[in-house]
């Protein structure tokens, strides 16, 4: 919820249940602690704990300047049960003093995390997509992607930037995972866009609400998987699922 209102997501519980078939699941600390026994199990998913917030993640608003704060410690994730961590970087804000700040942010993120050999995604999100040409936006995620490998970042979540993302990959020394972002209309757009993904060199991906806003998320969880690690096309595993082209 702290993007904004996200349909979908108002039973925690049960919307961790829809989706513990993944390999790992993001959330906040607190929701962790109050869900801890969703992860007990051998086969759950692996909790990952978000570390900052950003005013350029709270949509209802519209901010832009991608002010950030830690909200929570590496070692406060750890405490809750997290066995990664993730933080956002936003750099390019037209303000020296807010990309400082984040940068120093990030930093403190990484001396944390490696204190505790704990894993951290560093996160990519270009607020200004949609106002910018596609070749500015996989430019910026080239740049963002390799300055956060760079301070200390174990893998990358970043925008997927169409036919060139190789060269977002073959720019850093990390795995790169791609974001679901807005809204698919199909889940057959849904699949498609992670088999693109990995066709064009990242080693899986990170999607939220394509996924826990779907009609059948266990079903299309099921698909995803066989895209992605099974060289499945979409086509065929939306006719194997039952799923919506």
């Amino acid at each position: 919820m702290a993007y904004g209102y996200q349909p979908g997501i108002e039973d925690s519980g049960k919307v961790i249940e829809k989706c513990i078939t993944t390999d790992a699941l993001i959330l906040s600390s607190f929701m962790l602690s109050r869900h801890w026994d969703s992860f007990a199990g051998i086969s759950s998913p692996a909790p990952v704990v978000r570390l900052n917030w950003s005013s350029s993640f709270y949509y209802p608003l519209n901010y832009r300047e991608g002010h950030t704060t830690i909200t929570t410690t590496v070692e406060e994730a750890v405490k809750s049960g997290a066995e990664a961590v993730i933080c956002s970087l936003f750099l390019e804000n037209k303000s020296e003093e807010v990309d400082k700040e984040n940068i120093k942010i990030f930093s403190e993120a990484v001396r944390q995390k490696e204190k505790l050999g704990i894993p951290l995604i560093g996160e990519c999100y270009v607020v200004e997509h949609k106002e910018k040409k596609i070749e500015e936006v996989h430019e910026k995620i080239k740049r963002i992607s390799r300055i956060m490998a760079e301070l200390g970042a174990d893998l990358i979540k970043a925008f997927y930037s169409g036919s060139r993302f190789y060269e977002v990959v073959q720019n850093v020394p990390v795995p790169v995972f791609t974001i679901g972002a807005e809204k698919l209309n199909s889940d057959l757009d849904i699949l498609k866009k992670a088999h693109d993904s990995t066709m064009h060199g990242a080693k899986g991906i990170i999607f939220g609400r394509n996924i826990f806003m779907a009609k059948n998320p266990e079903k299309l969880i099921k698909a995803l998987n066989d895209v992605v690690n099974n060289n499945i096309i979409p086509e065929e595993a939306v006719k194997i699922y039952g799923l919506k082209d």
